[in-house]
């Protein structure tokens, strides 16, 4: 994301913009600080709490999008604005930082047991109007985007993954979203129609600590991300 005293300037939705919130975790590490049960990933065909990955990666952009620029996740570097607007009492959604962002976030996050994490490893939205005139030129250009991905890798408890994840590439239905004032995409306020495609995780952490880092660049290589979290699981 290309920025201006530290916050994005306005860009069309095909620039970096897009790309920068939501290249992070393409690489992950969740390392467990408990000797307990381990972290473990749903599989792709579930359907948590009654929607499958598609509906929630709708329903994390719709999250992600909704708050404005002055307490939105994306730019807290402690996770003190982790919590905000967090409306699904089973799942708790993840988000990154932004591209240029000179300080890592390290963000300490409290999360309820009942709740799973929910987090991209990398994905692009389309937006009506913005990337095409059509749903078919979204979805197209969505899937332009997610085939310049390579190297996807996730390491959990010290565990590396790097083969299969494809087949966590999901394509979403078509959503609206709503965007504030001062939103983190700096365009105008109202509703948008949109459609995601991307790489998701649903991650149960299973024990009562976890810290997780991640790092994430695009295919290019001219968008590096960073982010660090300390996820404490209350009640267990």
């Amino acid at each position: 994301m290309s920025t201006t005293s530290g916050l994005p300037r306005p860009l069309s939705l095909s620039d970096e913009t897009r790309k920068s919130i939501s290249v992070a975790f393409h690489k992950v590490k969740v390392i467990s600080l408990e000797n307990s049960k381990p972290a473990s990933i749903l599989s792709v065909g579930s359907k948590p709490f009654g929607r499958n990955y598609g509906e929630w990666a709708a329903e994390w952009w719709k999250w992600i999008l909704s708050i404005p620029k002055e307490h939105n996740p994306l730019y807290d570097l402690k996770g003190s604005d982790a919590h905000i607007y967090q409306k699904h009492d089973s799942v708790f959604f993840l988000c990154q930082t932004y591209e240029s962002q000179e300080v890592v976030p390290t963000r300490a996050v409290t999360v309820p047991a009942s709740c799973i994490l929910f987090l991209p490893i990398i994905n692009w939205i389309s937006i009506l109007h913005l990337d095409g005139e059509t749903d078919q030129e979204l979805i197209d250009i969505a899937n332009e985007r997610m085939d310049l991905v390579r190297n996807l890798e996730i390491s959990i408890n010290g565990m590396r993954f790097n083969q299969g994840l494809e087949q966590y590439r999901i394509l979403s239905p078509f959503f609206y979203v709503e965007l504030p004032e001062n939103n983190i995409l700096s365009l105008p306020a109202g509703t948008r129609r949109a459609v995601t495609v991307g790489y998701w995780v649903f991650l149960n952490p299973n024990c009562n600590q976890l810290y997780i880092t991640s790092e994430g660049s695009c295919s290019s290589g001219r968008t590096n991300i960073r982010v660090g979290y300390t996820i404490s699981v209350a009640g267990l």
